[in-house]
């Protein structure tokens, strides 16, 4: 048989790997959205402990990511001080003041990692970032502005319909490659799958929230696509650094909470920060 040939007898196994995987994904989705959801209706002080536990899990994934196995606890030490002093000063006084300690504590987590000889110190400031500043737009996102339920529940719909259009387009139409280089899966048929779907939301949003406009919604849902795709390419190219297929093992069939989260790493300050300039929800633009 010629090298490259598929005489059929691997596609059983791949299927039944696929499919397995298939199994744990749906499993895990079935456990996690409803779990997430409620977190979400919650609000008040759950909401803000439930955010803290996922950002602090971020950072202990980031801690086994970007450091050597000799160097995790005191690059999660260091991760755990910037992300608790953060969310402390966010909660006692009030959210900006988190946002502002946070952006302090990257630089001095930064010098921090030096003075405790961590490999690649300048990796303790990004993962600062990629944890912290998320977290508390969120917590803002949530219970500082009016509509904060519908509004985190529209930029997460969104991020998420974004994942589902860019996997369904990516998987049924291929083409071309959008930068395989960083992420050999990733198409520009999958962009505008996530695209569309991100404007499906815009456009359910429009119809359910009387305050919602299409002509503001959709192309901000534009934006959040492209948004979480960059914040996507991106984590795909932190991994693809330090050579590892998925941030942590926590999630059956989804990887890590990293994996989970990557176009809301980028989104959720982008569209906070947006959305305190203008004083006011998205959903009333």
């Amino acid at each position: 048989m010629s090298a490259g040939k598929d005489d059929g007898r691997e596609a059983a196994p791949v299927s039944v790997a696929r499919s397995g995987d298939l199994r744990k994904r749906v499993l895990s989705s079935l456990v996690l959205v409803p779990a997430a959801g409620l977190l979400i209706w919650a609000g008040g002080s759950a909401f803000d402990i439930g955010i803290l536990f996922i950002a602090g899990v971020m950072a202990w994934e980031w801690g086994a990511l970007i450091s050597a196995p000799s160097d995790r606890h005191r690059t999660r030490m260091v991760l755990a001080i910037a992300l608790l002093v953060s969310f402390v000063v966010a909660l006692v006084f009030h959210v900006p003041a988190g946002v502002a300690c946070a952006a302090i504590a990257v630089p001095i987590s930064i010098m921090l990692a030096r003075q405790l000889r961590v490999v690649g110190p300048i990796w303790v400031g990004v993962a600062v970032i990629g944890t912290v500043f998320p977290a508390l737009a969120l917590v803002w996102m949530r219970s500082h502005i009016d509509f904060g339920l519908e509004t985190v529940i529209y930029v997460i719909a969104s991020v998420a319909a974004t994942d589902i259009g860019a996997y369904a387009a990516g998987r049924t139409i291929g083409g071309p490659k959008l930068l395989p280089k960083v992420s050999p899966s990733k198409t520009w048929a999958g962009l505008a799958g996530g695209m569309a779907g991100s404007m499906l939301v815009a456009g359910f949003f429009t119809l359910m929230h009387e305050d919602a406009r299409g002509a503001a919604l959709v192309p901000l849902a534009i934006g959040i696509a492209l948004i979480a795709q960059a914040g996507d390419l991106l984590e795909s190219a932190v991994k693809r650094h330090f050579k590892v297929k998925d941030s942590g093992s926590l999630i059956p069939g989804h990887g890590g909470i990293l994996d989970r989260v990557d176009g809301m790493m980028t989104v959720l300050p982008v569209v906070a920060l947006a959305m305190w300039v203008s004083g006011r929800s998205v959903l009333q633009w």
